[in-house]
């Protein structure tokens, strides 16, 4: 879980400069580093698992807007 907070990090510290060159790509980044663009999450993807195979790699759409990927809600109130 730490290496995800620390590309989640990597990615938010590099958004402003990463939206203005790469937005709508998306963005590889391995530990304390950015380490690819694709236009494609496939993309990404295929070149990420060439490079790292099962290692651990970060990859997200670049993007000033953050897309809602899940959310939870409290149900318990509406139980019995």
């Amino acid at each position: 879980m730490v290496a995800v907070k620390i590309e989640l990090q990597v990615y938010r510290d590099r958004l402003s400069y990463m939206v203005s060159q790469h937005n709508g790509e998306y963005i590889v980044i391995k530990g304390p580093r950015p380490v690819h663009f694709s236009p494609t999450y496939e993309a990404a993807l295929d070149w990420a698992y060439g490079q790292f195979g099962l290692e651990h790699f970060f990859v997200k759409k670049v993007s000033e807007e953050e897309a809602v990927a899940h959310f939870s809600r409290d149900i318990g109130s509406c139980l019995p």
